[in-house]
């Protein structure tokens, strides 16, 4: 972006630390001599680990660029440098408005609706399409978001810093910018659309749905009614048929009895006569065996007789049992004719009542066939009904959840002033030069802490400390540092204009720095970052480094 179009927006610089105080650049003399204890405490010396001896080519205060840029009442974060990127994911559910349509068009007709809607319960039981919004330059981690809401009111504007500090100049314009948020607003606004066709549609549904129900137990109703009349009607007409039919075979079912019974009376006759003789024979066979016991011994003659007046008389009684049972078995026969003669009448009766009211009986097969479709019809209309409106409540909740997504990627309003705006987060970079190539390192917005128990071990053992004075006071934009080292290896573009930006800002050409250095690092000493004999040896430094410059 042009110096010429930034110069038109307004630009506020972070404070390093929490509170100035010391020269009217807004640097005390101890955070100067923190960032040059660790500049020179982090040089190479050569020698060692095969690095190059290094010298420090410049100490600047680099404004990192953030766009805080409005739109409508949201105000979003880009990275003025537009390293960062966000990848917005969203399901793309298709064409709502055409869902609607097509719903309301096929809602004329019972048979048309229930075809839409099956077809649609499948379509929408496929998993949908996976869509994303590339969002380059945007910040949209939640904990940068937060801290940099709770630490713009601390900017002040940039002219009142900008004696002492670098700005880098924002890589993206303010139409790319509008074109972005744009395209966000955008999104959102075919979200809400959605959620509020989807939710237009479930009522659509369950209203149409239900009238549709009610439709279709009419024809139920209608279809019982009709055939109820058709049936009285025709049943009117077979009734006297039926009745002559059951009078036929009454009387036929009457005469077969009355001639099993001609044939069987008879038979009982007989029967009772043979039971009487088979009473006087077994009264015959007695009275002989009672004489042929009382023939005395000497009359073999007579007791012969007698025994072949028995054997005549149990012969006789042997024929009786045989003509009895043979009666019987001829009753027997009888009874069995008359079952079964019975049941072949009664058969017949069956088959021809069955074929005289076989237009009724096709008249409740065609009502109940009729029937039961119409009932699997309300089933599969329930059915697919429920299962179309579970899956929408499902995606509605899914854009729901898009539309939450895309609330955390902005953050609340604060004021015109600021809502648009350039925010430059300050870091000290440090460059150095071996001779062959540069290294720069970048320390990020930091208060200087009181000596810790980890850092007076390090003392103890002979380790310097004053790295550990400096502790990061926003913790998400201190990423920005790594981000400043990182681009300078990669982006040879990036590392030439800081480079030119910290030579034209190096604190080190600066006239009164060596007198407020020495007095930093007497203050750094006092509250124990600084041994003695580091002091006396960065001072050294710091007088033979700005000597030169």
């Amino acid at each position: 972006m042009s110096q010429e179009a930034i110069s038109k927006v307004k630009k506020f610089v972070l404070p390093y630390s929490a509170s100035y105080s010391g020269k009217e650049s807004g640097i005390s003399d101890m955070e100067l001599a923190a960032v040059y204890a660790v500049a020179e405490t982090d040089r190479r010396k050569g020698g060692i680990l095969r690095h190059a001896k290094e010298e420090i080519e410049f100490i600047a205060k680099i404004g990192y660029p953030l766009w805080s840029f409005a739109h409508s009442k949201n105000v979003f974060l880009f990275d003025g440098l537009n390293f960062s990127e966000y990848t917005l994911p969203y399901a793309d559910i298709g064409n709502v408005n055409g869902f609607m349509d097509g719903l309301q068009s096929s809602s004329k007709k019972s048979e048309s609706y229930t075809a839409f809607i099956a077809e649609q319960a499948k379509y929408f039981a496929e998993p949908n399409a996976k869509n994303s919004l590339q969002l380059k330059g945007l910040i949209a981690d939640p904990a940068f978001l937060e801290e940099f809401k709770l630490h713009r009111e601390e900017a002040s504007t940039s002219h009142d810093e900008s004696a002492m500090i670098g700005l880098l100049a924002p890589r993206i314009n303010e139409s790319a910018l509008l074109s972005i948020t744009s395209e966000i607003a955008g999104l959102a606004s075919t979200f809400k659309k959605e959620i509020k066709e989807l939710n237009n549609s479930i009522q659509f549904l369950g209203k149409t749905s239900i009238a549709f129900h009610n439709e279709i137990q009419d024809q139920i109703k209608a279809v019982k009614e009709e055939a109820a009349l058709e049936i009285k009607g025709e049943e009117k007409i077979v009734a006297p048929q039926l009745k002559a039919i059951e009078h036929q075979y009454n009387n036929e079912i009457v005469d077969l009895a009355r001639s099993i019974e001609d044939k069987q009376v008879p038979l009982h006759s007989e029967i009772i006569k043979l039971e009487k003789s088979k009473v006087e024979a077994n009264h015959r066979i007695a009275k002989y065996d009672e004489n042929a016991k009382s023939a005395g011994k000497s009359d073999k003659t007579g007791k012969e007789a007698w025994k072949l007046k028995i054997k005549n008389a149990k012969e006789e009684l042997s024929n009786i049992e045989k003509q009895i049972k043979t009666k019987e078995k001829a009753i027997e026969d009888l009874n069995k004719k008359q079952t079964s003669e019975t049941a072949k009448l009664k058969a017949a009766l069956e088959a021809e009542v069955l074929k005289t009211r076989s237009k009724i009986v096709d008249l409740e097969a065609s009502r109940d066939a009729k029937i039961l479709l119409m009932h699997q019809d309300i089933e599969l209309l329930e059915k697919n009904t429920k299962l179309l409106s579970d899956r929408i409540m499902e995606i509605t909740k899914n854009i729901e959840s898009n539309i939450v997504d895309l609330e955390k990627i902005h953050i609340t309003s604060s004021s015109d002033e600021i809502d648009k705006a350039v925010f430059y987060v300050p870091n000290y970079v440090i460059c150095y030069n071996s001779g062959e190539k540069r290294r720069y390192l970048s320390l990020p917005p930091s208060c200087i802490s009181d000596v810790g128990i980890s850092a007076k071990l390090k003392g103890v053992l002979g380790v310097t400390k004053i790295r550990s004075c400096f502790s990061p006071r926003l913790k998400e934009m201190a990423l920005l540092s790594e981000t400043i080292e990182k681009q300078s290896m990669q982006d040879t573009i990036f590392e030439t204009e800081l480079k030119q930006l910290g030579e034209r800002n190096n604190i080190l050409r600066v006239g009164w720095i060596g007198e407020g250095i020495e007095k930093g690092l007497l203050c750094l000493k006092e509250k124990g970052w600084l041994s003695d004999k580091e002091f006396g040896a960065i001072v050294a430094c710091a007088k033979k480094d700005l000597k030169h410059r």
